[in-house]
C-alpha cells in the first residue's frame, strides 16, 4: 500500500500537546459552558480546481488542462457542542468581485486585501464584530504571531492561542470540519459543471 505524505502532524511535540490539553486548556474550559466555547481557523480554497480523477474505459487516454491555482481565504468555526455554527468569513483579492454583482445578499461575509490571506488586522476586526454580538464567549483564534492589539480590546470575548506547530492535533477545525466543507464545495462546484454540460 502506497500512502501521500501529506499534512504537518510528524514535526508535533505529544508531549506539548498533551501538557497543553492536560493542563492549560482543562482550567480554560471551567469557567465557560459548551455551547459559549468557540473554535475557529481558515484554509485555503482553491475554489476553481476540478477533480483530478475521471472514469475512462481500458486503453482510452484521458488529457486534461492546468489545474487554477486562484485561491480565496474561509474562516470557519463553530461552537463546543456543535449547535451554532459561525457565519464563514472569505478573503478574497478584488474589493468588488463581478460576481458579486447581482447578489443581493451573501451566505459569507466578506473581506478582501491583495494576497487573500488571513492578517492580524483582519482576525482583530472579526474579533470586534463578534464581541459587539456576543456575551460572555470563548473563542480560540489562531494567528501566528499572535496580535496583542486583539486581546486590548475586546470585552466579552476571551482569546487563546494553542501552542506554536501544534495545529494540526489540537485545532477542533483541523479534525475533519475544514476537510468536510472542501469535499462538500467541490461537489457542488462538479454538479454545476455537469448542469451547464447538459444543458449546453
Amino acid at each position: 500500500m502506497t500512502k501521500v505524505i501529506s499534512g504537518e502532524s510528524k514535526d508535533v511535540d505529544d508531549n506539548d500537546s498533551e501538557n497543553w490539553l492536560t493542563e492549560t486548556l482543562s482550567k480554560i474550559l471551567k469557567a465557560y459552558k459548551p455551547g459559549n466555547i468557540f473554535n475557529a481557523d481558515e484554509t485555503a480554497l482553491f475554489f476553481q480546481c476540478l477533480p483530478q480523477k475521471t472514469l475512462t474505459f481500458k486503453k482510452e487516454k484521458c488529457f486534461g488542462g492546468k489545474q487554477r491555482k486562484v485561491r480565496l481565504a474561509v474562516m470557519l468555526g463553530a461552537n463546543m457542542n456543535g449547535h451554532q455554527k459561525l457565519k464563514p468569513l472569505v478573503i478574497g483579492r478584488s474589493k468588488n468581485p463581478r460576481c458579486f454583482k447581482a447578489a443581493k445578499s451573501l451566505e459569507v461575509d466578506y473581506i478582501f486585501n491583495k494576497k487573500s490571506w488571513m492578517t492580524s488586522e483582519i482576525c482583530s476586526k472579526v474579533a470586534q464584530t463578534y464581541d459587539c454580538s456576543v456575551a460572555k464567549l470563548l473563542s480560540f483564534l489562531i494567528i501566528v504571531p499572535p496580535p496583542k492589539e486583539i486581546n486590548q480590546k475586546l470585552k466579552n470575548i476571551a482569546v487563546f492561542y494553542l501552542p506554536p506547530n501544534t495545529t494540526s492535533k489540537l485545532q477542533a477545525m483541523d479534525q475533519g470540519v475544514m476537510k468536510n466543507f472542501k469535499i462538500h464545495y467541490r461537489k457542488r462546484i462538479v454538479r454545476k459543471v455537469i448542469t451547464v454540460l447538459e444543458n449546453n
